[in-house]
């Protein structure tokens, strides 16, 4: 278990705000690479074997002489001129903003990106169970395959949302990748199962990588606990 000695604390943070560091910026990456890596296998192996590949693409032809576009023939299975139409990975902000920057570049798979943003906890500490869409997104994900990137799963209001949300559209497929999950926290009732994980936590409050308290803490490039004054003070 790494210690606050570990990481460096900013000028803006005093060390006594934090209760313990869970990770530190190598321990990050370094699973960050690794759900890379996981996720770049899953689509590649799923698309392969044509299970939930999504849309395919086909190219047309022009005639020459009278500038008509015409479909081209039907390619056979094997055919390089199909092109399997890349992963739409939407982020959430504005907590998975790091996670999610870290985890497409280490993607092998084509991907789009696509950014949503919902609130359900304001400046508190508990969500409220009520979803607000503030930004949703622009691409068309019917018969598309989606990837959720999100940066803590909790009660799980708020991911259930975008997920009916998204399914509604027509896609795919919808999976989720999610950096923590507080499994102790995750309603059950709510059937969320996410296919890609980074760690799961107890229920504490943490902050850094993008996750935050009223605002304050995202710079951190490490994951700490907050510590409880600072939020019931």
């Amino acid at each position: 278990m790494p210690t606050k000695d570990d990481v460096i604390f900013p000028s803006c943070v005093n060390r006594d705000e934090i209760d313990e560091v869970l990770y530190t910026p190598d321990m990050i990456q370094s699973r960050v690479r690794d759900l890379g890596v996981e996720i770049s296998n899953f689509y590649d192996d799923d698309w392969r074997e044509g299970e939930g590949g999504g849309r395919i693409e086909t190219p047309t032809s022009t005639s020459a002489s009278t500038n008509i576009i015409l479909p081209s023939p039907p390619p056979s299975s094997s055919s390089s001129s199909r092109r399997r139409l890349p992963l739409i990975v939407v982020c959430t902000l504005r907590g998975a903003v790091p996670f999610f920057a870290d985890l497409v570049r280490c993607l092998t798979v084509e991907a789009e990106w696509e950014f949503v943003a919902l609130s359900s906890y304001g400046d508190g500490t508990d969500s409220s169970g009520c979803v607000e869409t503030l930004l949703d997104i622009r691409i068309d994900v019917s018969d598309r395959d989606v990837l959720i990137v999100e940066d803590i799963l909790d009660t799980g209001h708020t991911l259930r949302y975008l997920i009916d949300a998204l399914r509604a559209r027509g896609p795919n497929s919808v999976r989720t990748a999610v950096l923590l999950h507080k499994t102790e926290r995750t309603i059950g009732s709510l059937g969320l199962v996410p296919e890609f994980v980074g760690y799961v936590i107890p229920n504490a409050f943490v902050v850094g990588y993008g996750l935050d308290y009223a605002q304050r803490y995202r710079c951190l490039p490490w994951i700490g606990v907050l510590a409880p004054w600072v939020y019931n003070g």
